[in-house]
């Protein structure tokens, strides 16, 4: 069960253990992974059905790949309408929040008299997701990749997940997000196939989406060949809370987190002795009755702690070396401590915002850096599908106030015809 930890005097192995959680050790599968992706680049989709047939369904049929529009009709025949509402509703939130983020058009400005300069944002032409679904189906992820991407305006969108099961609900989410193609491939398999493509699936050119350590190596072997959004595994959740908190909320959330996945990590961070003791006590009373007491334990065991530090600053300090995918704020003034975080994929602020709202209503995106890449990397998001195009124009006024700046640093670089492109036109216009 979960142990409460003091920091000051917890071991460096156990403290390596914590902060580094199930930090994808991606070189351990890499030799794995890659004649799988070899294989399929060479081969297609008689190597897609090979992995299919070897790790998911022995008997599956290669028609069964793509999910046709009579596969989409009866995934709403078949799921209760009280979910087709909620998937609705959700995609409905979610095209709400990136509707307000989208970056769309040019911004520019006059750097120097005569000389206009700016960014200018198109959509990547194509796009995959990958939406997991092992340990249970994800329909979230499938929908808040897919109105992410066409919010973008991403003008192909394709999208895979494992083929065990029906998953309606995936397939009813990726039609209320707008996707495109939809196909019944996992894993290794399914990167392999939008990165180089299939006779069915056609090559992508970014792939966003969370995944096991099988998935994210398989991410980072085909990056270069297609652009990729992020390495994220197993999902965790930070807390800092202090003497005001309510540990049965907090004992809730540790345990939502832990209930993904056996190396998940649900982490409270206090300076409150009593907050430490009655949070631990709830969470062995809540854990009784939960269908995935299995997993719960083994993720409350592994990677999931209490960890008692002497001050709000230290919290604050600790969280940020953590870099959580979630963060939730349960403080007496949590838009006070929002000020000093650096480093969290998605941020909970009070006692009434647990990570499950941003998971499944409130349309925030919650495919997050995890592992600690929250210190490098964003949520995925709309901009996640946009690509830059720097541009500028410039006068004849706006060259001469230039000329020197040019004319200069290209005689360090050795680089003249550079300068002459410039003195050339202002000495030679007509």
């Amino acid at each position: 069960m979960i142990k409460i930890y003091q920091w000051k005097s917890t071991s460096e192995e156990d403290k390596r253990r914590i902060l580094q959680r199930a930090a994808l050790n991606i070189e351990e599968v890499k030799a794995e992974v890659q004649p799988w992706i070899d294989a399929v680049k060479e081969k297609g989709d008689e190597a897609v059905l090979a992995y299919i047939r070897k790790f998911d369904s022995p008997q599956f049929d290669a028609s069964r790949l793509r999910v046709t529009e009579d596969d989409v009709n009866r995934a709403y025949r078949e799921t209760d309408p009280l979910v087709v509402r909620a998937i609705q509703q959700q995609v409905e939130l979610s095209r709400r929040h990136h509707q307000r983020h989208l970056q769309d058009g040019a911004t520019f400005g006059e750097s120097v008299e005569g000389v206009l300069v700016g960014r200018r944002f198109n959509p990547v032409e194509s796009a995959g997701l990958y939406v997991p679904a092992g340990k249970a189906p994800l329909p979230t992820v499938m929908q808040i990749l897919g109105v992410a991407a066409k919010v973008a305006k991403v003008s192909r969108v394709a999208a895979c997940f494992p083929p065990t099961g029906n998953h309606h609900e995936i397939i009813i989410a990726a039609d209320q997000a707008g996707v495109d193609e939809v196909y019944r491939v996992g894993g290794v398999a399914a990167i392999a196939a939008m990165a180089y493509g299939t006779a069915t699936i056609r090559p992508v050119a970014k792939i966003a989406g969370p995944g096991n350590i099988y998935v994210q190596a398989a991410k980072i072997l085909v990056f270069g060949q297609v652009s990729i959004d992020m390495p994220a595994g197993p999902s965790e959740a930070v807390i800092l809370a202090d003497g005001r908190a309510n540990p049965t909320f907090i004992a809730s959330d540790i345990l939502a987190r832990a209930e993904h996945d056996e190396n998940a990590a649900g982490v409270l961070i206090t300076w409150d002795p009593m907050i430490a003791r009655e949070t631990k006590r709830q969470v062995e009373s809540q854990i009784v009755g939960l269908r995935r007491q299995d997993i719960i334990r083994a993720s409350l065991k592994r990677y999931s702690a209490i960890i008692l530090v002497d001050s709000l600053e230290e919290a604050i300090d600790l969280t940020n070396e953590y870099a959580p995918e979630h963060l939730e704020i349960m403080t007496e003034y949590p838009w006070a401590v929002l000020e000093r975080i650096k480093h969290a994929g998605s941020i909970f602020l009070g006692e009434f915002a647990p990570v499950a709202v941003g998971d499944y209503a409130s349309g925030t995106n919650h495919v997050l850096p995890t592992g600690g890449w929250a210190r490098m990397f964003s949520a995925v998001g709309v901009d996640t599908f946009l690509k830059a195009s720097e541009f500028q124009y410039l006068s004849r006024r706006g060259l001469q106030n230039l000329q020197e700046i040019v004319e200069a640093i290209s005689a360090v670089e050795g680089l003249d015809a550079h300068g002459r492109s410039v003195t050339i036109r202002l000495e030679n216009d007509r």
